[in-house]
């Protein structure tokens, strides 16, 4: 026998009959961790299934979002500059001129506003701005002062760009169009009802008084305006086919679908139900038929032998 084979045959003479009661508890304890550590690693397994399957939604929503989303606007790009977090930076000069000439009709013509934009993006005596402060107020006090009159027009200009129905109904001017019901509507949809509303209230007018007719039956009839009445219905209608085909072609890309409701799902397990029970009665009558077969067979065999 080696020496290996000696040693080791000394640990197990040791383990068994000098440490028997130590090595049996150990023993007991690894047999009541194996059930933990087995259910640990099931549960582990359906973890990381559900992970893979976050991680897989995470990644396509992240690039459906980059081609939805507007981040490459050179408008957003140049209007991000209006954050005092960054000024100081060589980029958000080049920016806020960019701005200033989107908004070229705010600046007056005979202002520099380069050189403007060039100090206050180097102007150490300007108030301290932390990030999460109020960026209004920070523009304000800096107007308040003064300083920098055609880069103040175009930052007034900025902070009131009109971006959504919502901004709208905070101000109250339109609180017949917004409701909660229609607070997600589209924007183009948004934009017509209040150009005709702004219409029609500065004018003091109602719809019926806007379209009133002198003679309701022998009067002129607006044909532009029947038109497209009857034309708005199919435009709606084909819009909402293409968005729900569109729906559904993303739906199919990235794996996903519609959820149902709870009738649905019953009605779902029902025929899920009925196809099983249909399959069932179809394997017994298979099995019966065989059987009758084999009985069949077997007596044919006898009466040929006889």
């Amino acid at each position: 026998m080696t020496d290996l084979g000696k040693e080791r045959k000394r640990r197990v003479v040791k383990k068994i009959w000098f440490e028997s009661e130590k090595v049996e508890l150990h023993l007991s304890v690894y047999l009541g961790v194996l059930p933990i550590l087995k259910e640990y690693v099931m549960v582990f397994q359906v973890i990381k299934d559900f992970l893979e399957k976050v991680i897989k939604a995470y990644v396509a929503c992240g690039k459906y979002m980059q081609v939805k989303l507007p981040l490459k606007s050179k408008t957003l790009q140049a209007l991000s500059s209006i954050d005092p977090v960054v000024r100081g930076h060589s980029e958000a000069g080049t920016q806020l001129r960019q701005l200033a000439g989107i908004m070229k009709h705010l600046v007056p013509q005979e202002s520099d506003i380069t050189q403007e934009i060039i100090r206050y993006n180097v102007d150490s005596t300007l108030a301290q701005y932390r990030e999460g402060d109020n960026m209004v107020m920070w523009w304000a006090h800096l107007m308040s002062t003064g300083k920098y009159p055609a880069l103040s027009g175009v930052i007034r200009g900025a902070v009131s760009i009109f971006h959504g129905p919502m901004v709208e109904s905070s101000f109250n001017l339109m609180g017949d169009i917004i409701d909660s019901k229609s607070a997600n509507m589209n924007i183009s949809t948004f934009d017509a009802i209040q150009t005709a509303k702004y219409y029609m209230k500065s004018r003091g007018m109602t719809a019926t008084m806007m379209f009133k007719r002198e003679e309701e039956k022998f009067g002129p009839v607006d044909r532009k305006l029947c038109q497209n009445m009857r034309a708005a219905g199919g435009r709606d209608k084909a819009q909402r086919a293409e968005r729900l085909l569109e729906r559904r072609r993303r739906q199919v890309e990235y794996g996903c679908s519609k959820t149902c409701g709870s009738a649905q799902n019953k009605r779902t397990v029902q025929e899920e139900e009925k196809e099983e029970r249909l399959r069932h009665a179809a394997k017994q009558r298979n099995a019966a038929r065989r059987r009758a077969l084999e009985i069949l067979q077997g007596k044919a065999k006898k009466m040929k032998k006889c």
